[in-house]
Parts: C-alpha cells; sequence; structure tokens
C-alpha cells in the first residue's frame, strides 16, 4: 500500500512538472533549485518530449484507422439505402395469407385455481383418535 501512495505521488509531482514549457526543457539549471526539482524538471522534459514522438509516429496510424472507419461508414450507409429503396419499391404483394383466419374451434378450458386455500380433511372432519 506504501508503494502505492509513494508511485501516486511521484506520478502527480511528474504531471505538475510536465506543466513546463521547451524554454524550461532547454535552460540551464538553475543554482537555487533543488536537486529533486532539476530531477523533476528533468524528467518532465523528457515524459512530454516522449509525448510529442509518440504523437508524431501514432499520427499515421490514426489516419489509416480514421479512413478505414470512414470507408466502412459509407458502405453500410448504401448498402443500407439500397435495402430500404428494395423494401420500399417492392411494396406489399397481396396474397392469400394476408386474408383474415377464421378459427371457429372449440377452445379448451382450464379451471381457475380456487381463490381461498381449501383446508384439510383431517381439519374438516376430525375423528377421534383410539388410545
Amino acid at each position: 500500500m506504501k508503494c502505492i501512495v509513494i508511485l501516486c505521488s511521484l506520478l502527480g509531482l511528474v504531471l505538475l512538472s510536465c506543466e513546463t514549457h521547451a524554454a524550461d526543457c532547454d535552460a540551464a539549471k538553475n543554482p537555487a533549485d533543488s536537486d529533486f526539482k532539476n530531477f523533476f524538471k528533468s524528467l518532465g522534459c523528457k515524459v512530454s518530449n516522449g509525448a510529442e514522438q509518440v504523437v508524431e509516429v501514432a499520427k499515421p496510424y490514426a489516419e489509416k484507422i480514421g479512413e478505414g472507419a470512414k470507408d466502412i461508414g459509407s458502405t453500410v450507409a448504401q448498402k443500407y439505402d439500397a435495402f430500404k429503396h428494395r423494401l420500399s419499391s417492392d411494396g406489399p404483394a397481396p396474397s392469400a395469407s394476408s386474408a383474415p383466419v377464421a378459427y371457429d374451434a372449440p377452445t379448451e378450458r382450464v379451471p381457475l385455481a380456487p381463490i381461498a386455500p381449501a383446508l384439510p380433511a383431517e381439519i374438516t372432519n376430525p375423528q377421534p383418535i383410539a388410545g
């Protein structure tokens, strides 16, 4: 648990130090600052530079994914429009199954369950117990 707290605090310090600008990364170390502060400044600069490099490397892949998604979306939309047009242009076809069917067969009657529970026969007809 202590390790998690320490790691989270270090991560927080790194994120706070990431607010430094590129000019701060290029500037020489300030002798008034402590080594601790200089360490996190340099670490923040390294993290921000690494993040910029990742963005530059990932940009072509993101563009390819975006173009693929647009292509898939447009083909799905075209197929939907074609299917919708085909359904609407066909119209309802008259058939024998569209006429109402008369069903005059008797239905089965199912007895309903009693509303009040029936008392067992032992309670309604008590018989003397021979002893």
